[in-house]
């Protein structure tokens, strides 16, 4: 069965819209994943699924994903300089490269373009720099994580 890869990129850039709400708004993730989708004209249930699995994992793991991405910033750069979009994006982006259901590069390219989209490219160039470096570290290319 061929997976349709349209729907994950838009799967994932709606996951970052909620990761975004989560973090700017007082709302709990299940209020989210409730309220979201009201706003949004998406009828493809495999996307509107996705979307909410990867929102709610990343959403899960906050603070282990903040660790891991504090780990692998350039030494000339801080956390705290980090603009709110790409610490979002790359929440949702660490969690989905963890899962290990899709392709790493696809992964990362999808990221690295919300970062571009939401951003600039200065930022595109920055979430891509520290997925690869996670990547390379944990030896997510293929099979299992290890650290």
């Amino acid at each position: 069965m061929k997976k349709n890869f349209k729907a994950r990129t838009r799967g994932r850039k709606f996951a970052y819209m909620m990761m975004y709400q989560l973090i700017i708004a007082d709302y709990t993730p299940k209020e989210i994943t409730k309220t979201f989708w009201n706003s949004v004209k998406e009828e493809d249930e495999s996307v509107i699924e996705f979307a909410n699995r990867l929102f709610t994992g990343a959403a899960e793991s906050v603070d282990a994903n903040d660790e891991i991405i504090c780990r692998y910033i350039r030494s000339d750069w801080t956390y705290e300089r980090m603009g709110e979009v790409e610490k979002d994006i790359l929440r949702v982006a660490v969690h989905e490269l963890f899962r290990q259901e899709a392709p790493y590069y696809a992964v990362i390219n999808d990221f690295v373009t919300l970062a571009r989209k939401y951003s600039d490219e200065k930022s595109a160039s920055l979430v891509n720099g520290i997925l690869e470096n996670i990547r390379k570290n944990f030896k997510l290319s293929e099979g299992k994580v290890e650290s």
